[in-house]
This record gives structure tokens, sequence and C-alpha cells, in this order.
């Protein structure tokens, strides 16, 4: 089987810890022949970061909600970028708004503002971060793998709501209500999940998906079993074949120990 979990709101908890038993129970789907991915709106580095802290060791990733795919001992094997129209137009929109803009290119975070919405994300990614006078100008000379605006949930609504109405060739969705996530057209979690399962010749095997929020919501469509947390998103829920509890009541752990028992022991 392959095992796809999402990090941030479904492992981890409110105080960014991941339990042992949760841990432990993950290492041994893959000491038992399963394959083990993390999928994740985060930056490749952020997610390897995680791996590290709390496992010690790497898995295949799914970072920036599909925009990059990694597999250890084989690098980067994925990678899509926004192209430069839709980025111009989405910074100066943003920039206009008094919004909030970072972008991520080569495996780096940027923005124009070094003010505490950086400051708060870097810190919660584990990642530095740099300040540049123009997002538009740096983005000209390499193009980012995904723009993120940060605002009052209410705000990225409306924010979101205008920027689809502008055409432009990306894919925009929430996560962690608070941020806005802005992906080339037809990036996502799902379709990257497709591309990975490919690769790692994982074609035939059942796809058992743990997610939280708006932007797993294709994986759980095309998972085999899917688990959404207790704190997830209702329209997440919805697609649920399981809920367990909540992140903070290892709600992972819960799901594994009641529908995996027999592939986590030993």
């Amino acid at each position: 089987m392959v095992f796809v979990f999402d990090i941030d709101g479904t492992l981890l908890k409110s105080d960014y810890t991941v339990s042992q038993e949760t841990v432990d129970a993950i290492k041994s789907l893959e000491r038992n022949g399963h394959t083990v991915i993390f999928a994740s709106g985060r930056m490749l580095v952020s997610v390897k970061k995680f791996l590290k802290n709390f496992f010690g060791k790497d898995f295949p990733v799914i970072a920036y909600n599909g925009g990059m795919v990694w597999i250890p001992e084989k690098g980067v094997v994925f990678e899509k970028s926004v192209d430069f129209n839709s980025t111009k137009k989405i910074i100066e929109f943003l920039r206009g708004k008094s919004l909030h803009r970072q972008i991520y290119v080569d495996d780096k975070l940027y923005g124009e503002e070094d003010n505490e919405y950086i400051k708060s994300y870097a810190r919660h990614a584990d990642v530095e971060y740099f300040i540049v006078e123009d997002l538009v100008k740096l983005s000209k000379e390499k193009l980012p793998t995904k723009i993120l605006s940060i605002a009052d949930e209410k705000v990225l609504d409306n924010v979101k709501d205008e920027l689809d109405k502008m055409n432009l060739n990306v894919d925009i969705f929430k996560s962690m209500n608070i941020f806005l996530d802005i992906v080339p057209k037809n990036v996502n979690k799902a379709e990257a999940l497709k591309y990975l399962i490919d690769k790692l010749n994982c074609r035939d095997q059942k796809i058992v998906v743990f997610g939280d929020n708006h932007n797993d919501i294709g994986m759980f469509k095309i998972a085999d079993f899917s688990v959404a947390v207790e704190n997830a998103v209702e329209e997440l829920k919805k697609e649920a074949d399981y809920i367990a509890p909540s992140n903070d009541e290892d709600g992972v752990y819960v799901a594994l120990s009641n529908h995996f028992s027999d592939i986590i022991s030993g």
C-alpha cells in the first residue's frame, strides 16, 4: 500500500510536535514494505527539515502543493513554475491592495517587506527568508514555484474571487485559512501524487491518504481509503472514508491503529 500524509494540521500538533507513537507507526509502515509519502504546501527544504527532526530519515516528498516532487537518492524529479505574466499581475495586484506577498524561487523564500507575516511563516516552516526590493524583477530572472499571500480568512476570500476573475494561468486555493496559495494551472497534490506513484512503480497498490484541508481534497478523490482529522475543513470531511480524532489528539495514530494495526506492529 501507499500511505500519504499531509503535515500541517494533520500530523503536526498545535505545539508543532508529532507524538512518538505516530512516528513509530509511520516508520513501521515502511519497514513492513509499504510506501510512505509526505504531501505538503511547504517548501521542500522545510519538509526535509521536518522529516529529519521527527523521523531521522528521508521519504518521497510532494512539496509546494504539487509544484515540486522529490525522491531520496534521485533528487527533484518534477518542478513547475508560475509563468511571468501571471506572476507580475498577481504581485502587482497584491501590492496595490497592500497585502502581504511572498514567492518561492529555487526553494528559497523571498518577500518585499520584513514584516511579522514573513517572520512568523519562516519560524513555523523553519526556513530562512530574504527581502528584495521588487519580487517582479526577481521573478523575471527565475520564475517562482509558488506565490503566497497571508491575511485574514475573509480578506483572502475576496482576494481569491478577484484573482479568479483575472483568468490567469494559475490555480488558487486556501490552506490553513490564512494562506492563499497560488500555483501553476493544474498543479496540485493529487496530480503530483499520480506522477510520484508512477515514478515509484506503485501503480497497482492501494492508496491511503491523511489530510485536513482544501488542498487535500483531490488526493481524497483518488484514494482507496481517506482519513480526515476532526479539525479538518467540512469540505474534506465530506470526502473522507473515516473521521479520526483531531491532530492534537493523535488522529493519525488512532486511524492507523484502528484500520491498519496488522501492519504497524513489529
